[in-house]
């Protein structure tokens, strides 16, 4: 389904444009998202008795950890992690020592804020990489974790191939993203999706069954999948919710100066995502595989 989506989402885009979108809108995910407390930049997962965003922006970590056995005192590389709250919670948590990389440097100058913080960063380490080709040796590490990152590889391929060289025999694959649902779409539909991954600066989702069968072909084993999209509605809903506010006053903000066109964007794919939801286009979904010793 990519390739053929590909097609319609026009030239791929290229790390200035990722950089930028993060940057400009790091300030959107602080007002409603938690950053600074949280630091997370996903879903989360919520629980039938999760209370608030807070504690299901938590959750998640736990769910993806569990979900692929999370080993402890490990090497892990964070790939695309953000402000380090992934990192953190696996430092914390696991007594791992990880590797965080991001293409922002704004974020890693956070990152390394957030981990001293924390009392961590002894444990974690941040540094301006790109995911797709590292400087990393064979057989670095024992979990590579990508928690709505993997999405902005323009062919996700590219990405899993880098990790599974990074990996140590038994290292293991963690990946929580979004992912197209397995339907033929209408042409509407992918009009939609469309606008919804400009508004987040990534060309394209890959299908579910494409992700795994890539998973497959690059030489991982043991592969497992979990959609687990009605653990993140609440917040697809919030989201939705929040771009009734949101959508005015970022126009007049736009107007005056003070809002860039990135961030009015990134305030409309909270509109976008919940209506590509309710059609059934797109799935959130947990992965994980090992590397074969």
């Amino acid at each position: 389904m990519e390739s053929n989506l590909n097609a319609h989402y026009g030239q791929r885009l290229n790390e200035e444009e990722i950089v930028q979108y993060y940057d400009q809108c790091q300030i959107d995910y602080e007002i409603v998202w938690h950053l600074k407390s949280q630091m997370s930049m996903h879903y989360g997962y919520f629980y039938p008795d999760t209370k608030t965003l807070r504690e299901a922006l938590i959750n998640l970590n736990w769910e993806l950890a569990k979900f692929g056995d999370m080993p402890k005192n490990a090497q892990v590389l964070d790939a695309g992690c953000g402000v380090g709250g992934s990192s953190i919670f696996l430092a914390k948590n696991f007594g791992n020592q990880t590797k965080g990389i991001t293409l922002s440097e704004k974020q890693v100058l956070k990152a390394k804020e957030n981990s001293q913080i924390h009392g961590v960063d002894n444990q974690c380490q941040f540094e301006v990489q790109n995911y797709l080709q590292t400087n990393f040796k064979d057989n670095t590490f024992d979990v590579v974790w990508g928690v709505e990152s993997v999405c902005y590889a323009p062919d996700k391929i590219d990405f899993l191939k880098e990790a599974f060289r990074i990996l140590k025999p038994g290292g293991k694959l963690f990946i929580a993203d979004f992912f197209e649902n397995d339907i033929d779409n209408e042409a509407k539909d992918e009009l939609l999706m469309q606008k919804w991954v400009e508004t987040w600066a990534i060309s394209s989702y890959a299908g579910i069954q494409e992700f795994s069968d890539k998973i497959n072909k690059v030489g991982f084993e043991n592969a497992r999948r979990k959609d687990v999209t009605a653990n993140v509605f609440k917040s697809i809903k919030r989201l939705y919710q929040a771009s009734f506010f949101g959508l005015p006053i970022t126009y007049v903000s736009q107007f005056l100066g003070f809002r860039t066109k990135t961030q009015t964007l990134n305030t409309w794919s909270s509109y976008y995502q919940y209506k590509a939801s309710k059609k059934n286009l797109w799935k959130y979904c947990f992965f994980t595989a090992t590397k074969p010793f």
